[in-house]
Protein backbone atom coordinates (compact mmCIF):
# COMPACT_ATOMS: atom_id res chain seq x y z
CA UNK A 1 0.00 0.00 0.00
CA UNK A 2 1.41 3.40 -0.90
CA UNK A 3 2.70 5.56 1.92
CA UNK A 4 0.87 8.63 0.67
CA UNK A 5 -2.47 6.87 0.92
CA UNK A 6 -2.07 6.09 4.62
CA UNK A 7 -1.08 9.39 6.13
CA UNK A 8 -0.74 9.24 9.89
CA UNK A 9 -0.01 5.52 9.98
CA UNK A 10 1.99 4.63 13.07
CA UNK A 11 1.12 0.98 13.41
CA UNK A 12 1.42 -2.03 11.11
CA UNK A 13 -1.11 -4.75 10.51
CA UNK A 14 -1.66 -8.27 9.41
CA UNK A 15 -4.84 -9.97 8.21
CA UNK A 16 -7.09 -12.35 10.11
CA UNK A 17 -7.95 -15.38 8.02
CA UNK A 18 -11.09 -14.73 6.07
CA UNK A 19 -12.87 -17.48 7.96
CA UNK A 20 -13.64 -14.56 10.22
CA UNK A 21 -13.62 -12.04 7.39
CA UNK A 22 -10.70 -10.11 5.91
CA UNK A 23 -10.30 -7.94 8.92
CA UNK A 24 -7.81 -6.50 11.40
CA UNK A 25 -5.33 -8.36 13.56
CA UNK A 26 -2.47 -7.74 15.94
CA UNK A 27 0.99 -6.29 15.84
CA UNK A 28 3.81 -5.88 18.32
CA UNK A 29 3.13 -2.31 19.43
CA UNK A 30 -0.66 -2.32 19.66
CA UNK A 31 -2.06 -5.79 19.64
CA UNK A 32 -5.01 -5.06 17.42
CA UNK A 33 -5.41 -2.11 15.16
CA UNK A 34 -7.46 -2.01 11.99
CA UNK A 35 -6.70 -1.50 8.34
CA UNK A 36 -3.69 0.70 7.53
CA UNK A 37 -5.78 3.61 6.35
CA UNK A 38 -8.16 3.12 9.25
CA UNK A 39 -5.30 3.47 11.69
CA UNK A 40 -4.33 6.83 10.28
CA UNK A 41 -7.94 7.91 10.32
CA UNK A 42 -8.35 6.89 13.95
CA UNK A 43 -5.22 8.65 15.11
CA UNK A 44 -6.32 11.78 13.25
CA UNK A 45 -9.94 11.45 14.34
CA UNK A 46 -12.36 14.34 14.08
CA UNK A 47 -14.32 16.06 16.88
CA UNK A 48 -17.30 14.19 18.25
CA UNK A 49 -19.98 16.35 16.65
CA UNK A 50 -18.30 16.10 13.23
CA UNK A 51 -17.79 12.36 13.65
CA UNK A 52 -21.41 11.84 14.63
CA UNK A 53 -22.55 13.70 11.52
CA UNK A 54 -20.30 11.56 9.31
CA UNK A 55 -21.74 8.40 10.86
CA UNK A 56 -25.39 9.35 10.26
CA UNK A 57 -25.83 7.07 7.21
CA UNK A 58 -25.36 4.13 9.55
CA UNK A 59 -28.43 5.49 11.43
CA UNK A 60 -28.73 5.90 15.17
CA UNK A 61 -30.01 2.43 16.01
CA UNK A 62 -28.05 -0.16 17.93
CA UNK A 63 -28.88 -3.08 15.66
CA UNK A 64 -28.84 -6.66 16.84
CA UNK A 65 -25.66 -8.10 15.30
CA UNK A 66 -26.58 -9.79 12.04
CA UNK A 67 -26.62 -13.50 11.37
CA UNK A 68 -24.95 -14.84 8.24
CA UNK A 69 -28.34 -15.11 6.51
CA UNK A 70 -29.28 -11.54 7.44
CA UNK A 71 -25.97 -10.21 6.14
CA UNK A 72 -26.27 -12.23 2.91
CA UNK A 73 -29.72 -10.74 2.31
CA UNK A 74 -28.08 -7.30 2.09
CA UNK A 75 -24.90 -8.35 0.29
CA UNK A 76 -23.39 -11.75 -0.43
CA UNK A 77 -19.79 -11.22 -1.40
CA UNK A 78 -19.50 -14.84 -2.51
CA UNK A 79 -21.64 -13.89 -5.52
CA UNK A 80 -20.41 -10.31 -6.02
CA UNK A 81 -19.19 -9.65 -9.59
CA UNK A 82 -15.48 -10.12 -10.27
CA UNK A 83 -13.40 -8.02 -12.59
CA UNK A 84 -13.18 -9.53 -16.09
CA UNK A 85 -9.43 -9.78 -15.55
CA UNK A 86 -9.78 -11.62 -12.21
CA UNK A 87 -7.13 -14.19 -11.45
CA UNK A 88 -6.38 -16.01 -8.20
CA UNK A 89 -9.15 -15.75 -5.61
CA UNK A 90 -7.82 -15.64 -2.05
CA UNK A 91 -11.22 -15.56 -0.32
CA UNK A 92 -14.80 -15.54 -1.54
CA UNK A 93 -17.32 -15.83 1.28
CA UNK A 94 -20.53 -14.08 2.32
CA UNK A 95 -18.63 -11.43 4.29
CA UNK A 96 -15.30 -11.18 2.50
CA UNK A 97 -13.98 -11.09 -1.05
CA UNK A 98 -10.31 -10.85 -1.93
CA UNK A 99 -8.67 -11.64 -5.25
CA UNK A 100 -6.01 -10.62 -7.74
CA UNK A 101 -6.64 -9.12 -11.16
CA UNK A 102 -4.66 -7.79 -14.08
CA UNK A 103 -4.32 -4.04 -14.45
CA UNK A 104 -6.22 -2.58 -17.39
CA UNK A 105 -4.14 0.60 -17.44
CA UNK A 106 -1.25 1.98 -15.39
CA UNK A 107 -3.29 2.75 -12.27
CA UNK A 108 -6.07 1.22 -10.16
CA UNK A 109 -8.83 3.68 -11.05
CA UNK A 110 -10.74 1.46 -13.48
CA UNK A 111 -10.56 -1.53 -11.14
CA UNK A 112 -11.91 0.54 -8.24
CA UNK A 113 -14.65 2.16 -10.33
CA UNK A 114 -15.88 -1.34 -11.20
CA UNK A 115 -16.45 -2.09 -7.49
CA UNK A 116 -18.07 1.29 -6.86
CA UNK A 117 -20.42 1.02 -9.84
CA UNK A 118 -21.61 -2.45 -8.83
CA UNK A 119 -22.26 -1.31 -5.26
CA UNK A 120 -24.20 1.79 -6.30
CA UNK A 121 -26.30 -0.36 -8.63
CA UNK A 122 -27.16 -2.48 -5.59
CA UNK A 123 -28.41 0.57 -3.64
CA UNK A 124 -25.29 1.02 -1.52
CA UNK A 125 -24.35 4.63 -0.73
CA UNK A 126 -20.90 6.12 -0.28
CA UNK A 127 -20.30 6.96 3.36
CA UNK A 128 -17.56 9.41 2.44
CA UNK A 129 -15.69 10.44 -0.68
CA UNK A 130 -13.52 7.63 -2.00
CA UNK A 131 -9.74 8.06 -1.77
CA UNK A 132 -8.27 7.25 -5.19
CA UNK A 133 -4.67 7.57 -6.36
CA UNK A 134 -2.60 5.83 -9.03
CA UNK A 135 -1.62 2.88 -6.86
CA UNK A 136 -4.31 2.70 -4.20
CA UNK A 137 -8.03 3.32 -3.81
CA UNK A 138 -10.40 2.86 -0.90
CA UNK A 139 -13.99 3.63 -0.08
CA UNK A 140 -16.71 3.09 2.49
CA UNK A 141 -20.28 2.20 1.60
CA UNK A 142 -23.43 1.77 3.70
CA UNK A 143 -26.78 0.10 3.26
CA UNK A 144 -29.44 -1.01 5.76
CA UNK A 145 -27.09 -0.28 8.65
CA UNK A 146 -24.23 -2.32 7.19
CA UNK A 147 -20.79 -0.84 6.55
CA UNK A 148 -18.65 -2.12 3.68
CA UNK A 149 -14.97 -1.31 3.25
CA UNK A 150 -13.42 -1.60 -0.22
CA UNK A 151 -9.77 -1.37 -1.28
CA UNK A 152 -7.93 -1.84 -4.56
CA UNK A 153 -4.14 -1.64 -4.49
CA UNK A 154 -1.17 -2.50 -6.63
CA UNK A 155 0.14 -6.03 -6.25
CA UNK A 156 3.82 -6.69 -5.53
CA UNK A 157 3.91 -8.28 -8.97
CA UNK A 158 3.86 -5.61 -11.70
CA UNK A 159 0.71 -5.47 -13.79
CA UNK A 160 -1.58 -6.79 -11.04
CA UNK A 161 -3.89 -5.42 -8.36
CA UNK A 162 -5.41 -6.84 -5.19
CA UNK A 163 -9.13 -6.23 -4.74
CA UNK A 164 -10.63 -6.54 -1.28
CA UNK A 165 -14.17 -6.05 0.03
CA UNK A 166 -15.02 -6.58 3.70
CA UNK A 167 -18.42 -6.34 5.34
CA UNK A 168 -17.86 -4.58 8.66
CA UNK A 169 -21.31 -5.66 9.90
CA UNK A 170 -24.41 -3.74 10.97
CA UNK A 171 -23.08 -2.90 14.44
CA UNK A 172 -23.01 0.84 15.07
CA UNK A 173 -19.80 1.03 17.10
CA UNK A 174 -20.53 4.49 18.50
CA UNK A 175 -23.55 2.99 20.26
CA UNK A 176 -21.56 0.36 22.14
CA UNK A 177 -21.21 0.96 25.90
CA UNK A 178 -18.07 2.37 27.50
CA UNK A 179 -17.13 2.70 31.18
CA UNK A 180 -18.24 5.84 33.05
CA UNK A 181 -15.82 8.71 32.58
CA UNK A 182 -14.50 7.53 29.22
CA UNK A 183 -14.14 10.44 26.79
CA UNK A 184 -15.08 10.09 23.13
CA UNK A 185 -12.10 10.81 20.85
CA UNK A 186 -13.50 10.16 17.39
CA UNK A 187 -14.87 7.69 14.88
CA UNK A 188 -13.69 6.91 11.39
CA UNK A 189 -13.64 3.85 9.16
CA UNK A 190 -16.30 2.48 11.52
CA UNK A 191 -13.86 2.51 14.45
CA UNK A 192 -14.85 4.27 17.66
CA UNK A 193 -12.09 5.56 19.93
CA UNK A 194 -12.20 6.69 23.56
CA UNK A 195 -9.78 7.49 26.36
CA UNK A 196 -10.03 7.32 30.13
CA UNK A 197 -7.92 8.05 33.20
CA UNK A 198 -8.77 4.65 34.69
CA UNK A 199 -6.01 2.02 34.55
CA UNK A 200 -5.78 -0.64 31.85
CA UNK A 201 -6.67 -3.68 33.97
CA UNK A 202 -9.69 -2.05 35.58
CA UNK A 203 -10.86 -0.77 32.21
CA UNK A 204 -10.48 -4.21 30.62
CA UNK A 205 -12.78 -5.73 33.22
CA UNK A 206 -15.30 -2.89 32.92
CA UNK A 207 -15.40 -3.19 29.11
CA UNK A 208 -15.77 -6.98 29.30
CA UNK A 209 -18.71 -6.73 31.69
CA UNK A 210 -20.49 -4.00 29.72
CA UNK A 211 -20.26 -5.95 26.48
CA UNK A 212 -21.20 -9.35 27.92
CA UNK A 213 -24.20 -7.71 29.58
CA UNK A 214 -25.30 -6.76 26.05
CA UNK A 215 -25.14 -10.38 24.92
CA UNK A 216 -21.62 -10.54 23.47
CA UNK A 217 -19.82 -13.84 24.03
CA UNK A 218 -16.16 -13.63 24.98
CA UNK A 219 -13.89 -15.79 22.85
CA UNK A 220 -10.69 -14.65 24.52
CA UNK A 221 -7.93 -12.07 24.45
CA UNK A 222 -5.54 -11.44 21.59
CA UNK A 223 -2.86 -9.36 23.28
CA UNK A 224 -4.62 -6.17 24.43
CA UNK A 225 -7.71 -6.96 22.36
CA UNK A 226 -10.82 -8.60 23.74
CA UNK A 227 -12.43 -10.71 21.00
CA UNK A 228 -16.19 -11.25 21.26
CA UNK A 229 -18.93 -12.62 19.05
CA UNK A 230 -22.69 -12.27 18.77
CA UNK A 231 -24.52 -14.05 15.96
CA UNK A 232 -22.19 -13.71 12.94
CA UNK A 233 -20.38 -10.55 14.06
CA UNK A 234 -16.95 -10.38 15.63
CA UNK A 235 -16.30 -7.42 17.90
CA UNK A 236 -12.79 -6.29 18.83
CA UNK A 237 -12.38 -4.16 21.95
CA UNK A 238 -8.86 -2.78 22.39
CA UNK A 239 -7.84 -1.63 25.85
CA UNK A 240 -4.27 -0.36 26.16
CA UNK A 241 -2.12 2.35 27.66
CA UNK A 242 -1.77 5.52 25.61
CA UNK A 243 1.96 5.70 25.03
CA UNK A 244 1.99 9.46 24.47
CA UNK A 245 -0.32 10.35 27.35
CA UNK A 246 0.88 9.08 30.69
CA UNK A 247 -1.89 7.77 32.90
CA UNK A 248 -4.39 7.51 30.04
CA UNK A 249 -5.98 4.36 28.67
CA UNK A 250 -7.29 3.95 25.12
CA UNK A 251 -10.47 2.06 24.29
CA UNK A 252 -11.26 1.29 20.64
CA UNK A 253 -14.13 -0.73 19.16
CA UNK A 254 -14.59 -2.14 15.67
CA UNK A 255 -16.65 -4.97 14.24
CA UNK A 256 -16.70 -7.19 11.19
CA UNK A 257 -19.20 -9.56 9.70
CA UNK A 258 -18.31 -13.23 9.77
CA UNK A 259 -19.25 -15.91 7.30
CA UNK A 260 -20.43 -18.31 10.00
CA UNK A 261 -22.74 -17.97 13.00
CA UNK A 262 -20.60 -20.07 15.30
CA UNK A 263 -16.94 -20.90 15.79
CA UNK A 264 -14.43 -21.84 18.47
CA UNK A 265 -11.69 -19.72 20.07
CA UNK A 266 -9.18 -21.60 17.91
CA UNK A 267 -11.00 -20.35 14.81
CA UNK A 268 -10.59 -16.80 16.11
CA UNK A 269 -6.79 -17.10 16.23
CA UNK A 270 -6.75 -17.19 20.02
CA UNK A 271 -4.24 -19.35 21.80
CA UNK A 272 -5.36 -21.90 24.39
CA UNK A 273 -3.36 -20.00 27.00
CA UNK A 274 -5.13 -16.71 26.27
CA UNK A 275 -8.55 -18.36 26.46
CA UNK A 276 -7.70 -20.03 29.77
CA UNK A 277 -6.43 -16.76 31.20
CA UNK A 278 -9.59 -14.99 30.15
CA UNK A 279 -11.76 -17.61 31.86
CA UNK A 280 -10.16 -17.05 35.27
Amino acid sequence: MRAESISGLLLGLSIIGCFSGCGPQANQQADAWPEKSAVGALLNSVPQETAAKAAEPLDEDLHTPATTAEAAAVIDLSTFPLLPSAGEITTRTVACLEYEARLKTFDVRNEYKFQRRNLLERQWKEWSKSDISDGYAEGQFVRSGFHLYVTVQLHDEPGKVVVRLQNNSNVNVIKLPVPPGATFVGVNYNIASYKTSVGVEETKEAVRKLLTDQGWKVLGWRGNSLILQQNAVELTAVVEELSRQSGKTRIAYWAEQLSTDSRTPADANLSKYEVQENAR
